[in-house]
């Protein structure tokens, strides 16, 4: 029965063991099967769940006190398959070929405990909040081997602008919430007998203000200073830290620094914290320091999930135009958020003076949509994988960034993203704007007239 299912989904079924060793019960249940899924962090199930906002903790107790039900007095050493568990399988069998899927994946099996109405289960799904028929129709469109070929961005053809990195790190290394972060770093190169600024010393230059929230969160995984260098002593070579290129910064730390920089253009801060810095390398996964936190065995997940959520408590307007964007995006079957569906984020925010500016012009949400999807173009395709941003939106982040940088201000708005815009006459969204009779004198004029407004 098990030669179809992939090396997850087997490892779902050892789980599902486990548990009912650990819970004493003498059969393995579909709830054992449900519960190991729920313990795959990394799993897409419980990411959907997150997005969602189903509290995985809770279901998971839910499901253990169904489970509670069946304990018996001895202990287990030994447990089979229940009937209702092999139906299950058999289920998952057919879902797999209906689909047109060779293989089985944990996702086969989570669709085929939704499709068990029978099971206590479905109790529990309704009392947490869980729309069956919804999450059913989204994993049938994940799972399709038949799916509606992607859309292509045009904004993911163009040749990317050649960044000035060292402009960008000099900003990084000048700003006030990270020079002392630095600092550390390169006094520990003296002690190191290197010459070349790598991830190791970052991390470690981290680590050392030992008060900081953000060591906290770290030390809850096991990223202490001790463990880290500890495991630091244990390096002998450098070579993780190198490319065919020597610089200031390693290759390595010039990636973490350069994904971190995108991670702040992105949640809207004009200032890089140590936090985007350690979500930088955890994203690069590049690195003697990343080989470290490897060997470390820490949950990467878990521990951007409890980095990113103190940053997010401090909702500014680009990080909601930005969440917008990724919705509008995974709506209408893209996996690219491009210049227009910036654009259409500010527009759905509804509350910043560039909202307020689109609105005087005639740009509404209806409209503005309709345009953009017959720019575009609209499929009926759920992406799986992470949303990306197209060269272009690229350099509207970028340029929102030194607009806000030049004013002074820790972070940035509407505003500047819109005027950004403004200066990529060839994107998409400046496409949908003259289609929607909106010019560049207008726009500009308009925030100008506003924000003098402001002032007084």
């Amino acid at each position: 029965m098990f030669e179809k299912f992939t090396e997850k989904a087997i490892d779902i079924v050892k789980a599902a063991q486990i548990c009912a060793i650990e819970l004493n019960h003498e059969k393995i249940y579909p709830e054992h099967l449900f519960l190991a899924l729920l313990n795959d962090s990394n799993g897409i199930i419980v990411k959907t769940f997150s997005i969602y906002k189903i509290e995985t903790e809770k279901l998971k107790e839910e499901v253990i006190r169904i489970l509670n039900k069946r304990a018996i007095v001895n202990p287990v050493e030994y447990v089979v398959f229940s009937d209702s568990s092999k139906e299950i399988f058999q289920k998952t069998l057919k879902i797999a070929k209906l689909l047109g899927n060779t293989f089985v994946k944990p996702e086969h099996i989570f669709l085929s405990i939704l499709d068990s109405r029978e099971l206590e289960l479905t109790d529990v799904f309704k009392d947490s909040g869980i729309d069956i028929d919804k999450i059913k129709s989204m994993f049938y469109n994940i799972l399709s081997a038949n799916k509606n070929k992607k859309i292509k961005h045009p904004e993911i053809i163009e040749k990317r602008r050649r960044n000035d990195k060292s402009d960008s790190i000099i900003s990084i290394i000048e700003s006030s919430d990270s020079a002392k972060i630095f600092d550390r770093a390169i006094a520990k190169l003296s002690t190191s007998n290197y010459e070349i600024l790598g991830t190791e010393q970052i991390m470690q230059s981290i680590l050392d203000d030992s008060e900081s929230e953000l060591s906290k969160t770290l030390a809850e995984f096991g990223i202490t200073a001790e463990s880290f260098s500890s495991k630091l002593k244990e390096i002998s070579s450098r070579q993780a830290e190198f490319g065919d290129k020597q610089i200031i910064f390693t290759p390595n730390a010039l990636k973490t620094i350069m994904t971190a920089l995108d991670i702040v253009r992105e949640e809207g801060y004009a200032t890089i914290l140590p936090e985007h810095i350690i979500l930088g390398l955890l994203k690069s996964k590049k690195g003697i320091a990343y080989n470290i936190l490897k060997e470390l065995n820490v949950n990467e997940y878990l521990l951007m999930e409890k980095i990113i959520q103190p940053i997010e408590k401090q909702v500014n307007e680009t990080l909601y135009i930005m969440r917008l964007a990724r919705q509008e995006a995974r709506r209408i079957g893209n996996y690219v958020v491009g210049s227009e569906l910036i654009l259409l984020g500010i527009v759905l925010e509804s509350n910043s003076i560039a909202a307020d500016v689109l609105k005087d012009l005639g740009v509404t949400v209806k409209d503005a949509r309709e345009v953009i999807e017959k720019l575009i173009g609209v499929s009926d395709d759920w992406n799986t994988t992470e949303i990306t941003f197209s060269q272009r939106a690229k350099l509207i982040l970028e340029d929102a960034w030194n607009i806000a940088k030049s004013q002074n201000k820790t972070k940035t708005t509407a505003d500047d993203l819109l005027l950004a815009i403004c200066n990529q006459p060839d994107s998409v969204a400046m496409k949908a704007l003259s289609i929607l009779g909106v010019d560049v004198l207008e726009i500009r004029q308009g925030i100008k007239n506003k924000l003098e407004n402001c002032a007084f």
